[in-house]
């Protein structure tokens, strides 16, 4: 597979064959991106985006998967699929759909969401198809079924793919879950009609692979919320991810239940909530407050419904934990409930969240603490009923860190399936006919939304940013005349340090080298980069000998 994986791929019409590639969403949870293609024509299931962090991306909210291949080939794009309106799965439409310019086809509930998304980013909607709950639908030689499914937002669909080489199913997020409370059943009549059409494959998620047992069902755990709430005195912070609508509802009934009032602090929840109510979700509830209507209320009568629960610096819970919202505060003796999931690589970062709350005496409950939260993705038990009803000849995990991915095709293989296959992002995989073969690789990675900018994950810009973000920045100014002799002591500033005498010992040693440097130089020409050039060097040596650092330098030389 190491020669396949150097083959790269930057146009292909796929022929008479069924192929797949994940572009995004596989080894990682978030970003997903998935391509498939047959008889001369592409479709893209899902176009997510996963959030950047201080360490390896400062200044970077926005991470993007690569849509470099199929903007090459929007040629023969038909369209993209949106299994649901997770921001993993939907949150890069906005951002790529300029350049790809082809018809989105999502259920209801998801284009009230992206409706609301593009309004944000001025692009009118014309192009976004809706597609009916367990209808059917064509596009090219592509035949759509859409399944219902349940998970931790309305409307998840599985989509079963049919094609002249073979049927898949694509699962997306889902679990099962007997009493969803908002939005359709699991549809496992349609799901088990799939399954007797002969499957070739299934894209299956592999989030809680590892996970022994059932996923557990949301009114169970709005039993347990109500009884943790009742007997939990003073002001109450919950916090949970802001597309699950079952999860809200849940919050303003046991608001209504222990006699305190709701209220909504985050711009995603609004959202949500929103577009919710523009598809007939959460009608039967009382209206939320906002910020500034429920801090006028008594402590023990308060639900704050926060976003944040992954330790997301500009989310509302981060600021409440900093003391620095502008609305909200909370005091010792209150209580925050994470009603969410640790996600992988979001551990540092809720961590510290926290933290801040347990320094200020306030509550902290977690999932490991009582029970507060249900996960949106099959356990074990759950995968085993799905690879029995629609039993594939092929396994394809998507949606998890490696560990996840092996765990699925374990399970799937003790359920009869015969071929596991693990591929990574940009594996171009020939599904059928024959033996199932990678024939190269794609473009794949990350991109970055800086502002309005899409740009590379390892453009300069970012290397800068961590080295500033490490070892601060020396700026160096000083004039020189016509003649090339230096006429000002050089003025030194400084970002990342934290001791000033450092720069200003550094400054006296500079000033009495200086002139020496451009004595050095005086006979030759360009004696200003020159003169940059030996400062700099000189910089750098001083500071790696006295610190053990290595700022970033800046020179500006002023000619008068």
């Amino acid at each position: 597979m190491n020669n396949q994986q150097q083959n790269l791929i930057n146009t292909y019409v796929p022929g008479n064959e069924l192929v797949f590639s994940p572009v995004g969403g596989v080894g990682q949870i978030g970003m997903n991106f998935y391509l498939y293609g047959t008889q001369g024509k592409w479709i893209i299931v899902d176009l997510g985006i996963t959030f950047g962090n201080s360490e390896e991306t400062p200044g970077i909210d926005i991470i993007l998967p690569n849509h470099e291949f199929i903007k090459k080939n929007r040629k023969n794009l038909l369209g993209i699929i949106i299994t649901h309106a997770h921001e993993d799965h939907i949150g890069a439409v906005g951002h790529l759909w300029p350049q790809l310019q082809c018809p989105v086809y999502a259920t209801p509930f998801a284009s009230a969401v992206l409706k609301r998304k593009l309004k944000e980013l001025k692009i009118k909607p014309k192009f976004l198809k809706n597609i009916a709950l367990d209808g059917n639908f064509s596009l090219g030689p592509f035949d759509i079924d859409v399944i219902s499914t349940t998970h931790s937002i309305p409307e998840p669909n599985a989509l079963g793919i049919k094609t002249k080489y073979g049927n898949i199913l694509h699962t997306g997020d889902w679990k099962i879950d007997p009493q969803p409370l908002v939005g359709r059943n699991f549809n496992s009549k349609k799901i088990k009609s799939f399954g007797d059409k002969n499957v070739l494959a299934i894209v299956s998620d592999s989030t809680n692979s590892n996970v022994e047992g059932h996923s557990g069902s949301e009114k169970n755990l709005r039993e347990s919320l109500v009884k943790i709430i009742k007997k939990t005195p003073n002001r109450i912070a919950i916090t949970s991810f802001s597309s699950n609508l079952a999860r809200l509802e849940t919050f303003a009934h046991i608001a209504e239940e222990s006699g305190r009032v709701a209220a909504l602090c985050g711009r995603s929840l609004w959202t949500m909530y929103k577009a919710a109510q523009d598809t007939g979700y959460l009608k039967n509830i009382k209206p939320f407050l906002d910020e500034k209507e429920a801090m006028d209320y008594p402590r023990e009568q308060l639900l704050l419904i926060c976003t944040g629960s992954q330790g997301e610096p500009r989310a509302a819970l981060s600021r409440i934990a900093n003391d620095m919202h502008q609305n909200i505060f909370l005091e010792e003796g209150d209580t925050v409930i994470f009603s969410s999931k640790v996600i992988p690589g979001n551990e540092r970062s809720i961590t510290k969240v926290q933290n801040d709350l347990k320094e200020r005496n306030i509550n902290v409950v977690t999932e490991s603490d009582e029970f507060v939260h249900v996960s949106g993705h099959p356990h074990i038990e759950e995968l085993k009923k799905m690879y029995n009803w629609i039993k594939p000849q092929i396994v394809i995990p998507v949606h998890g860190e490696y560990h996840h991915l092996k765990s699925n095709v374990e399970i799937a293989k003790k359920c009869g399936v015969k071929k596991g296959l693990i591929l990574k992002n940009g594996l171009l995989l020939k599904v059928s006919p024959g033996e199932p073969e990678v024939i190269g690789s794609i473009p794949s990675g990350r991109l970055m939304l800086d502002g309005k900018r899409i740009i590379p994950i390892n453009e300069e810009a970012i290397k800068s940013r961590k080295k500033m973000l490490f070892n601060g920045t020396i700026l160096i100014s000083f004039a020189i005349n016509k003649n090339n002799k230096v006429i000002s002591k050089p003025l030194i500033s400084s970002k990342g340090f934290f001791n000033d005498e450092n720069i200003n010992n550094f400054g006296k040693s500079l000033n009495e080298n200086i002139n020496n440097f451009t004595k050095e130089l005086n006979n030759k020409k360009f004696i200003e980069p020159l003169l940059k050039e030996k400062i700099m060097t000189y910089g750098q040596k001083y500071f790696r000998k006295i610190l053990n650092m290595k700022p970033i330098i800046e020179i500006h030389i002023i000619k008068t």
